[in-house]
């Protein structure tokens, strides 16, 4: 342990931050995406673009119908979503009480299925368990706590705060320039970085800290949420339903009630007599998560239950979860949302590069395959490397076939095909001792190429075609691209000028003592 409370705190700042840091890079860029992911879900489905449809053109029974063909046996639920101003499929999915469940998105016009994608459904899942399942979400949780330790020691050590604020010297160049990156960004984003890491966190506190909740309901789950949220659940009979009843016969009076647009349902335990049919209302209007629901029974269509006010407890957890998914306020929200998430992207990757620099003369004198050179070939391969797979992803559903057999998971493999790839080359020491130009210049051909691709592909979807019928949603995912290839090729520009000035300098003292000018103009 370090001699004062100040080298403590530095000491687990220090570490703290680079045990989980690359976890948390992937962890933020996921979420950072996700911002957006129903825009760049749609985005990646550019047979829908120009013909979309709403909420009023779809057949709910149809979605079912759908959902019945495509389920296993014994689900536990089929929720469809249906489509609004931020999504333009009905999202259908068929839940299990075990594995994964089975995704189905249709055309609200036609109501045929659309060709599959991963879209953004693959970074908001990444974001929160790492395509893991509930060990991916233990991880994160960890990941998460570790975050809110480094924040806190990160307040402790820093005595100028607002100084910092204020301060960023990208000409000074090596530690100088990196650690101000890291302060700056920390420093502007700190109440955000705060409160996304406490809630993030607490979102999932019940599968944390189970102990109270099996102790009340005796290890119960689902009725522990039925009677917080005052919601509605009939034990399973075991015997078969015929036939679910129509859910479109329930929807005007399912919207009576609530006093607002449905904009989901769900049948649970759809092969059961208990079956019941449920239509809840818009997330986006309050900051807490929108529980208010009504429920039928499946069988006869007839009503059974409108939840009411939910308990305390629950209702502060709802706010909290709330403001971390971050579904009201509209898209300003959203962009505020995702330049803080890149703000705690470059805070990350910063903090690591900060790590590797103050080392660099033990690492030059142990080698490059000394654990200095794994980080420095970690900070290459993943803060460097996932953006890129990223931008792979993203131009690969442009060039894998709509009706290619498995679409979606072709395009997760170029994915991860490409960021291992990165990684690997990261790997070779004389890479990664090169630093950072070539990654950054990598990234802005890669994202600069991504609305290239779409122009050449898709002619209802290109930036041209969409700002010319005004439609921002889509126009913006380009837009998006082409900012950040531009910051990626200025940060490129800048390392390159960087690595050319040493040569200068001391082709400059060569010609100074051979009695040549002093500085040769460039």
């Amino acid at each position: 342990m370090k001699n004062t409370y100040s080298q403590a705190m530095a000491w687990l700042h220090t570490w703290t931050g680079l045990i989980v840091g690359w976890l948390l890079f992937v962890i933020f860029v996921g979420g950072t995406i996700a911002c957006f992911d129903k825009e760049l879900t749609h985005w990646m489905q550019p047979a829908l673009h120009g013909h979309e449809r709403g909420a009023d053109a779809v057949s709910l029974d149809a979605a079912v119908a759908q959902l019945q063909k495509l389920s296993k046996e014994h689900p536990h639920a089929y929720y469809l979503t249906l489509p609004g101003e931020r999504s333009k499929t009905l999202q259908g999915g068929v839940y299990y009480d075990a594995g994964d469940p089975d995704l189905l998105d249709l055309d609200p016009s036609t109501g045929a299925a659309v060709p599959e994608t991963a879209g953004g459904e693959f970074f908001f899942t990444l974001h929160y368990n790492l395509h893991a399942g509930t060990w991916g979400m233990y991880v994160v949780g960890l990941a998460g706590m570790f975050m809110l330790v480094a924040i806190v020691t990160g307040i402790v050590i820093h005595k100028r705060i607002f100084k910092d604020f204020f301060t960023f010297r990208p000409t000074a160049g090596g530690q100088r320039a990196w650690l101000d990156g890291h302060n700056l960004t920390g420093v502007l984003g700190l109440p955000f970085y705060l409160m996304i890491a406490y809630t993030g966190v607490a979102i999932f506190v019940a599968n944390y800290m189970p102990a109270g909740l099996f102790a009340a309901y005796d290890g119960d789950v689902e009725k522990f949420f039925v009677e917080a949220a005052d919601s509605y659940e009939r034990p399973e009979t075991g015997k078969p339903l015929q036939r679910i009843h129509s859910l479109d016969a329930l929807l005007a009076d399912a919207r009576a009630r609530l006093g607002e647009p449905v904009t989901w349902a769900s049948v649970h335990h759809p092969d059961d007599t208990s079956a019941t049919i449920s239509f809840g209302g818009d997330h986006s209007r309050d900051v807490a998560w929108n529980f208010r629901q009504v429920f039928y029974d499946a069988g006869d269509g007839r009503f059974l239950h409108q939840s009411g006010e939910m308990a305390a407890g629950y209702t502060a957890y709802t706010f909290l979860g709330g403001l971390h998914m971050a579904q009201w306020g509209g898209s300003a929200l959203r962009w505020l949302y995702f330049v803080m998430g890149i703000a705690g992207c470059v805070m990350i990757a910063s903090g690591l590069q900060v790590w590797v620099n103050k080392r660099a003369k033990k690492i030059a004198e142990a080698g490059s395959l000394s654990g200095y050179g794994l980080v420095q070939a970690l900070n290459l391969g993943v803060v460097g490397g996932m953006p890129l797979a990223s931008a792979a992803m993203v131009i690969g559903n442009r060039l894998i076939a709509a009706d290619a057999a498995g679409r979606s998971g072709a395009e997760i493999a170029v994915f991860c095909a490409v960021w291992i790839a990165a990684s690997l080359y990261a790997a070779i020491p004389a890479v990664h001792r090169r630093g950072w130009g070539r990654w950054f210049g990598l990234n802005a051909l890669a994202f600069a190429a991504i609305p290239l691709v779409n122009l050449a592909t898709a002619p209802n979807s290109h930036l041209l075609a969409t700002l010319g019928r005004g439609d921002w949603a889509l126009a913006a995912v380009d837009l998006t691209a082409l900012g950040l290839g531009a910051g990626f090729a200025a940060l490129a520009w800048r390392s390159y000028a960087k690595a050319r000035q040493p040569q200068d300098a001391r082709a400059s003292r060569r010609r100074e003592r051979a009695g040549g000018p002093a500085l040769a103009e460039r």
